[in-house]
């Protein structure tokens, strides 16, 4: 049943971007009137022609209120990078085509898609373009992307720069669950010394994070304690209320204390 729906859903799909990248503006239809079938589309004709923000005009069976849909055969044409570029813009802008009308399906489908051109990338990109997009999509207002990119950034030469765009982009997060996937990453950049940022953001989500993810910081904070930190969080557990979240940052300031006295 799935691959029946992933069919369908391909296929519905693929109707659209070719509309979506051609629009109206006079350059878009001089291009496509002269170049080959076969020609990757440049994204300037993604972003120029704001085909993306309902200015193409669809064929009747693919015109809805939101335009002409995605179509991952029409993003597969273009350099992956350029694909996740036109995809982070138009999101940016909440202009991207999409086959159904709801906003949740709509997020989930854009989603989809820069996933999959993000796996593209990391198959064919050059080291400087996953750099640069990995760093982007860590701030992607969703935890399965930020994964994705995460995950490339572990995988990446570690730099400041990647370090900080993950930290930033954690600091804002309510996933429980990426911050899961976290730990093990920063716990490797902070191997190298590449921790700039560390104490406020953990410090930051146990105050004011969603539930699940300050009391999952306060659970798993132990590693990322030392000499020089150590006092600002307890400072944070005396400013806590009493209950789960306090007692988990105690529990583990206390197993830090413990450690080093060889108890």
């Amino acid at each position: 049943m799935k691959a029946v729906l992933a069919v369908s859903t391909a296929a519905a799909l693929a109707m659209g971007l070719w509309w979506a990248v051609r629009g109206d503006a006079p350059e878009a239809a001089e291009a496509n009137a002269t170049a080959p079938a076969s020609a990757a589309l440049p994204l300037p004709l993604l972003a120029s022609a704001s085909p993306l923000a309902g200015q193409a005009a669809a064929p009747a069976s693919a015109a809805s209120s939101t335009g002409a849909p995605l179509a991952p055969a029409a993003l597969a044409a273009v350099p992956p990078g350029q694909a996740l570029r036109a995809l982070l813009q138009c999101h940016a802008a909440n202009s991207c085509r999409v086959t159904s009308h709801e906003g949740l399906d709509e997020h989930f489908e854009v989603v989809a898609a820069v996933l999959q051109q993000f796996e593209r990338l990391q198959a064919q990109g050059s080291p400087a373009e996953q750099v640069a997009l990995a760093r982007e999509l860590l701030a992607f207002p969703d935890g399965h992307v930020q994964a994705a990119a995460l995950a490339l950034a572990a995988k990446l030469p570690p730099s400041a720069e990647t370090t900080a765009a993950a930290v930033n982009a954690l600091g804002k997060s309510y996933d429980a669950v990426l911050l899961a996937q976290a730990y093990p990453v920063l716990r490797q950049w902070q191997q190298l010394g590449l921790t700039a940022g560390y104490d406020d953001m953990l410090v930051g989500l146990v105050h004011t994070g969603g539930w699940q993810a300050a009391q999952s910081v306060a659970e798993n904070v132990g590693p990322f304690l030392n000499a020089g930190n150590i006092a600002r969080f307890e400072q944070a557990a005396r400013q806590l209320q009493p209950g789960a979240r306090q007692q988990a940052l105690l529990r583990s300031l206390r197993d830090y204390r413990l450690q080093q006295t060889g108890g």
